[in-house]
């Protein structure tokens, strides 16, 4: 038995998961005597998300295979106090973010997991900063659909030619030609960088992505496609209005100040 990782998977399902499809979840599994596999299909079929809808699977799973003799009133109890008390909470949610070895299990989601949630979830602008772009399509793809659906996309980058051998792959190489036309690209131009006495300077070097000034993704990660799927990184997906509005604002000042610079293709 093991009610330590049921727990947080109930908790984790709450947090990440718009609370009236929570309602729905538990209402639905109030009504089963026990769970059959034509009440799985009809509370599946509620969930539009793929991520949400794995994210459920994987809380059923567990739920059946770890406390059978949990019955359906009881689950459905646990699934129920765990959102009064987030929706109580004056905690702002984290949820820690890994992507590495899968011989220890976790319930922790994958770097890419949380990264294409938080930008398919941007409405008006999306924000995405990193070092290195490398080979990660599915993350380019993504943001290429929110530009699409009219969201106001800005991407600071590493720059080959700013860093002077720092990075081997300009990040502007990831993106389409019809990016640089719709989104806003821009680097750290050399001569705004802190250097040392003997001439050394520093890099950009952060990887956030910050949606809508209130969803925000700070990582290890670059978005790279080892990043994505074979090293050892972790973050954390913060859904807060105030840091993300501080974040935003920050490079905002930055953009306007010019030490960020436009991109030139």
């Amino acid at each position: 038995m093991n009610k330590p990782l049921l727990a947080t998977l109930i908790s984790n399902f709450v947090r990440t998961t718009p609370s009236e499809t929570v309602q729905e979840v538990i209402i639905e599994i109030q009504k089963w005597q026990d769970p059959s596999t034509i009440q799985r299909t009809k509370l599946l079929s509620l969930i539009h998300g793929p991520q949400t809808k794995a994210k459920l699977v994987e809380l059923l799973d567990c739920w059946i295979s770890t406390n059978p003799q949990m019955n359906s009133q009881c689950f459905a109890f646990c699934i129920n106090s765990s959102l009064h008390t987030y929706q109580t909470s004056c905690i702002s949610p984290v949820e820690l973010i890994w992507t590495g070895p899968e011989d220890v299990p976790t319930s922790f989601r994958r770097t890419d997991q949380a990264l294409l949630e938080l930008i398919s979830e941007a409405k008006e602008q999306l924000l995405v900063v990193s070092f290195a772009v490398y080979k990660a399509q599915l993350i380019i793809d993504a943001i290429e659909r929110a530009i699409l659906h009219n969201v106001k996309v800005t991407i600071c980058l590493e720059d080959s030619t700013e860093a002077q051998g720092k990075i081997s792959v300009a990040g502007s190489k990831a993106f389409s030609s019809s990016m640089f036309r719709l989104a806003n690209f821009y680097v750290w131009p050399l001569e705004k960088r802190l250097h040392t006495q003997d001439g050394k300077f520093g890099s950009l070097h952060a990887k956030i992505a910050v949606a809508d000034r209130k969803k925000v993704f700070i990582s290890s990660a670059n978005l790279t496609d080892f990043a994505m799927g074979l090293n050892m990184e972790m973050g954390v997906l913060i859904d807060d209005g105030g840091i993300g509005e501080q974040i935003t604002r920050l490079f905002d000042a930055m953009i306007l100040n010019s030490t960020l610079k436009k991109y030139q293709v």
